[in-house]
């Protein structure tokens, strides 16, 4: 259990009492049950970083997973998020490929060591880093990610987004996003028969890059009451996945199945809807860790492949924002003010948004002169 005693002394950033006073304000976890409104001055700059004002910050489960404690005990105080659009408001003294006034978009990811053997094959979420930096934007260091109204954070993990894109939308392509883009765009072909195994913040957007590029897909879900929906997104089909008889039906059909649910009894269950010589891919990671049960057969006589994905690389970043601006791919999102802060968190951990939630951090900051 986390102590529930509240922290405001940080190494980086200095709580200051009256907002009025401060350069930022975080939306900021004191202990793993409390948040405030965490007024606060920054660190000066260093040369290979940069200052962005957030203007859209998407909240990911896996913010409130770390927050809570659910994974390990954090350091408090922090402000999460790793689904950021941004504009610069300052460049470090070594920055040469950015300048103020940019449109950027940061994720979840801050560091990697590019001299490993996984950095070297574009796979950097397994760097090694051996160096001990913080490779993640807001957990294993003191750094902080976009529940604030500024972010601090190195020039080399910044994107600047395509003219096209639309900003109000984009935010949790960062996460959530490229969460599914890097295993579609690994294991499936055009032609292919895809399923997306639940339709919630990860899946819709699968249903829609896999539409995108070609493939014949399938959603799995247990709320059918989005089936319409669904298909407008580019499903040609829906499952039942409450219906053993649809499952049955469905038994070694998909050249490619993305999973992105993170409970075992839903994998025990959609395991054996991947083809002979198909790939099952495994993204949804929860706070818990049921045990699978996998029988060989699934695997062995249909020499079936099942694999595991986290986030992607800058490079697949770059890539799938080109293709969101040019094919129109966007996340459904319902966007709160930084106001309302908490009822987004709140919509998050216990509702069921349609299909992501984003604060609007931007027109706060407008409003209370932080810019």
């Amino acid at each position: 259990e986390n102590n529930l005693q509240e922290h405001y002394e940080h190494e980086l950033f200095q709580h200051v009492k009256d907002i009025k006073d401060s350069e930022s304000v975080g939306f900021t976890f004191v202990n793993s049950q409390k948040t405030v409104n965490f007024p606060y001055n920054n660190v000066p700059l260093k040369g290979g970083e940069i200052k962005a004002n957030v203007l859209y910050s998407g909240l990911c489960l896996s913010d409130s997973h770390f927050c809570r404690g659910l994974w390990y005990p954090p350091k408090f105080p922090v402000s999460p998020g790793h689904e950021i659009i941004a504009e610069v408001a300052e460049v470090g003294s070594e920055v040469t490929d950015f300048k103020k006034g940019d449109k950027v978009g940061f994720g979840t990811m801050r560091h990697c060591c590019e001299d490993c053997k996984f950095c070297k094959l574009d796979r950097e979420p397994l760097c090694d880093n051996k160096s001990g930096e913080q490779l993640f934007t807001y957990f294993g260091g003191p750094h902080w990610g976009g529940y604030s109204t500024h972010l601090i954070q190195p020039a080399s993990f910044f994107f600047k987004v395509p003219e096209k894109l639309k900003l109000d939308k984009a935010s949790p392509l960062l996460c959530a996003g490229i969460t599914v883009w890097t295993p579609i765009t690994k294991y499936s072909k055009p032609g292919m028969k895809a399923a997306v195994v639940g339709v919630g913040g990860l899946g819709h957007l699968a249903v829609q890059f896999l539409n995108k590029l070609g493939c014949e897909v399938t959603a799995v879900t247990s709320t059918l009451e989005k089936e319409e929906l669904l298909k407008e997104l580019g499903a040609k089909h829906v499952i039942n996945s409450k219906d053993p008889e649809q499952l049955a039906k469905n038994d070694s059909t998909f050249d490619f199945v993305i999973n992105t649910v993170d409970k075992a009894f839903v994998f025990n269950q959609t395991i054996g809807l991947v083809a002979k010589a198909g790939t099952y891919c495994q993204v949804g990671l929860g706070a818990d860790s049921d045990n699978l049960s996998l029988k060989f057969r699934h695997l062995v006589i249909k020499e079936a492949k099942l694999v595991g994905s986290a986030i992607g690389s800058r490079s697949a970043i770059k890539e799938m924002l080109e293709f969101c601006a040019e094919k129109d791919v966007y996340p459904m999102v319902e966007t709160f003010s930084f106001e309302d802060f908490d009822k987004a968190l709140d919509k998050l951990e216990h509702g069921k948004p349609l299909f992501r939630c984003q604060v609007d951090v931007g027109s706060y900051s407008k409003k209370t002169g932080k810019w």
